[in-house]
């Protein structure tokens, strides 16, 4: 199986900003009343029941969305089709960065790329570049830096930005960046080997170093030393650390295991098979939930429940959303895209609030038009997450491989019965489904399986997690599909 290039993916800078403005130019603008106006949105209480559509501008593709620290811009990142002779397609999918102003509905080009992220203020927005080469921080719509890490994820502490580069930790600020601290030799991190992530305080930071048999190691260090010491997690299939402090977050077969490290506390959680996990909007519980099939998404809510910390009785109310699945930071917005096609999407936000919805309330009312839209497309699979195609079934490749963030959704491209799970050389954790009589869907490089053979799956239902097991250069899904042991084209299937 070839390697799938993510962040290293080509692009052609002038093309992709061609494209970029011809989009915008044609989005219409969202009436001032239907702007999602956080600041006068009621309260957020225990019971978040995130059920009111906002009317927005139909905006496409989205595969990244980040919040700016005052809850009225999101930084999102969604792809555009140009041309590519290089491609069997004729077509590739660009990355490009757009803020969506939550006020007006109005858009603004950001840069070219993929990975925002705002610093603590929102003074600073930092992104990767076209070609991921560099690391772009913008301020007042003015790049002041250019900088140079080895590991793809950073993190802003206030305005200080925190990033990796060679065998250093390094912090950047005010136009300045300094090294901060040495790695050990034993953790030295090499991207894809490894890969690293900052608890959200920037004080700790986890390794997580894959093998081509399948094994995992785990370390969790000091930013401020670079030392670090083997993470006791023997059985943990996947780790993710909390968006308030140091929480750490461990998923095990059959139970989940959150571990406080500033407090030194940890709490075990008994899990369903196929269930979710979503961190509250200050990150200080987590909710536990299933998402229903998302053929179109954001056509359902889904019940949340809240199992951490123990003794709360807060839900929440989500609508089955696909690809970011975010709460602003007040908690009074949700996040995520619906499907507008076989391969396409649009963004979708919910207000949230305490009200439940009335009795049969749907989360889209153009969903069963969307619905009828998707029947007649020819075909039946679905793009199996919300991201852009960065390799096609060409050459030695088997497949597509569909690049989107560590930890999104993996669903099902068609209805069907799992016939294998877990770890296949190359592929890492790998899923896969049959389908009609002789066509049969696998889905590689997994994080974490949410489904158990013999299952049976709706198309659009989630079945894993995105990850980078097996050879990867990034986190993607690889798909592959055959019909009786021959591979065919799962785009035009």
């Amino acid at each position: 199986m070839a390697r799938t290039q993510t962040r290293q993916v080509k692009r052609t800078g002038l093309a992709a900003l061609i494209a970029l403005v011809l989009l915008v130019a044609s989005l219409p603008t969202a009436p001032a009343a239907s702007a999602a106006s956080p600041d006068d949105d009621p309260e957020t209480a225990a019971g978040m029941r995130c059920t009111q559509r906002v009317v927005l501008p139909d905006i496409a593709n989205v595969i990244q969305a980040a919040w700016s620290p005052d809850n009225r811009t999101v930084a999102l990142t969604w792809f555009g089709r140009v041309p590519s002779d290089r491609n069997v397609s004729g077509w590739r999918e660009d990355e490009i960065i757009d803020g969506l102003d939550l006020r007006t509905g109005l858009l603004r080009p950001l840069g070219v790329g993929d990975k925002p992220q705002w610093s603590a203020t929102g003074a600073y927005l930092s992104y990767w570049g076209p070609n991921a080469d560099e690391l772009r921080v913008v301020h007042e719509d003015r790049i002041v830096a250019r900088l140079a890490p080895t590991m793809p994820e950073v993190r802003w502490v206030g305005d200080t930005l925190l990033f990796v580069k060679n065998k250093q930790i390094y912090e950047w600020s005010e136009g300045f960046e300094r090294p901060l601290s040495l790695f050990g030799e034993t953790i030295v991190p090499r991207y894809p080997r490894d890969d690293l992530y900052w608890s959200a305080d920037g004080v700790r930071f986890s390794l997580t170093r894959y093998s081509s048999d399948g094994d995992v190691e785990r370390w969790v260090g000091l930013t401020k030393t670079g030392d670090a010491a083997p993470l006791e997690a023997e059985g943990a299939s996947y780790i993710e650390w909390g968006p308030s402090g140091s929480v750490l977050l461990l998923r095990y077969p059959g139970r989940l295991e959150v571990r406080d490290l500033d407090a030194g506390g940890s709490s075990t959680i008994p899990i369903a098979p196929g269930a979710i996990h979503q961190w509250s909007p200050d990150g200080k519980a987590l909710l536990l939930g299933r998402v229903s099939a998302t053929v179109p998404a954001a056509t359902a809510f889904d019940d949340f429940r809240a199992v951490w910390p123990g003794g709360s009785r807060a839900a929440a109310s989500l609508p089955n959303v696909i690809g970011a699945r975010a709460f602003s930071p007040n908690g009074k917005l949700f996040l995520g895209v619906s499907r507008t096609g076989r391969q396409d999407t649009r963004i979708e936000v919910y207000r949230c609030g305490a009200v439940p919805p009335s009795p049969g309330a749907r989360a889209d009312p153009e969903a069963g038009a969307r619905l009828q839209r998707l029947a007649a497309e020819p075909g039946r699979f679905v793009r199996p997450a919300a991201g852009d195609v960065s390799q096609f079934l060409q050459g030695f490749h088997t497949g597509i491989d569909v690049a989107a963030p560590f930890g999104s959704l993996v669903v099902a491209a068609d209805d069907g019965v799992v016939t294998a799970t877990g770890w296949l050389v190359n592929g890492g954790n790998r899923v896969c489904l049959q389908h009609t009589i002789g066509l049969e869907t696998c889905y590689f490089h997994l994080s974490l399986i949410l489904v158990a053979p013999g299952e049976r799956v709706a198309r659009g239902q989630p079945i894993a997690l995105i990850g980078m097991t097996g050879i990867t250069t990034g986190p993607h899904v690889h798909l592959e599909a055959k019909v009786f042991g021959r591979l065919v084209d799962p785009l035009v299937r």
